[in-house]
């Protein structure tokens, strides 16, 4: 059971849209809230859930964790 190297996480995409959020509401206080409760959350969740998928996949996931990003893909130069 491989784990695909072109794949990253979903989490990237919550970012973007909480930073939208804070910068298109006019209420300021409701707008980056989403922003600091996102990563609030991503703190508390991301260790258990590579914990997780490191127990489930093994090596497979660790190599992949050396290859991608936590949250934003890695850019290679080359």
């Amino acid at each position: 059971m491989g784990i695909s190297p072109g794949a990253y996480s979903a989490d990237a995409s919550f970012l973007l849209w909480c930073l939208g959020q804070g910068l298109l509401l006019e209420n300021w206080l409701a707008g980056w809230f989403a922003l600091v409760t996102f990563f609030l959350l991503f703190l508390i969740r991301t260790p258990r859930e590579e914990q997780m998928l490191c127990e489930f996949f093994g090596e497979d996931y660790r190599d992949y964790m050396r290859q991608t990003g936590r949250l934003l893909p890695r850019l290679k130069a080359g």
